[in-house]
């Protein structure tokens, strides 16, 4: 459960449904919508009225019954919600080709978040700018990180000392990482982790692919 300075107790079901709501709404916005209604975005969204209206109740009132929700609006008011109406720095870990890949996508300073800083082991890496950032030795990590007020990582590094490197990045500041790195972490106290399993997706589908969305099934 998140919980906003208000007390109030959030789920993060709720959340992750914010920021697909936020998602549609951008892509209604981008098409000239100034306003919906909530039965038209919560079937974008599959989700039913009733849950999209309970959701955008727990962070106050939106729209009215005549009008619908003010697309614009209502965007800027989630990204204030998510904290990301304004460019957060992120630190990213690893620059092969997966971390060069992040790198260039555009989509992360389109939701609000800037990948500022590098770092790599790879000595011919070193000192090498990719996409307009330096990247730095990992040795350097406690060092550099202060200079660019980051406390966001993402990892795209190799296995090897995994757990280590999210202890330092914890004691460094770091309180919330996205983690590409098919190895299972322990957050260090006060952290967040999300894991990003290409592989694990990948088997999911390959089931959905041999079994349907049946719940019983032969083997």
């Amino acid at each position: 459960m998140a919980r906003e300075k208000s007390g109030k107790k959030i789920s993060l079901q709720t959340v992750e449904r914010m920021s697909l709501y936020r998602k549609v709404l951008e892509d209604l916005h981008r098409d000239g919508v100034a306003n919906v209604y909530s039965h038209q975005l919560a079937e974008l969204v599959r989700v039913s009225p009733a849950q999209l209206r309970r959701d955008l109740a727990s962070f106050g009132s939106f729209g009215n019954i005549s009008k619908g929700y003010p697309v614009y609006q209502l965007i800027l008011t989630i990204s204030r919600l998510f904290g990301t109406d304004t460019l957060q720095n992120v630190a990213l870990i690893g620059a092969g080709n997966l971390g060069r890949a992040l790198l260039f996508y555009r989509g992360f300073e389109e939701r609000g978040f800037h990948i500022a800083v590098v770092f790599d082991i790879d000595a011919e890496k070193i000192g090498r700018v990719f996409a307009g950032r330096r990247c730095h030795h990992i040795q350097d990590l406690e060092a550099v990180l202060p200079d660019f007020g980051v406390a966001m990582a993402i990892l795209a590094c190799g296995a090897q000392n995994l757990q280590s490197l999210v202890d330092r990045l914890g004691r460094a500041g770091i309180r919330s990482i996205l983690n590409f790195v098919p190895r299972q972490i322990h957050a260090v106290a006060g952290m967040n982790v999300e894991n990003v399993d290409f592989s694990a997706k990948m088997e999911k589908l390959s089931f959905l692919n041999r079994y349907g969305t049946a719940l019983e099934f032969e083997i």
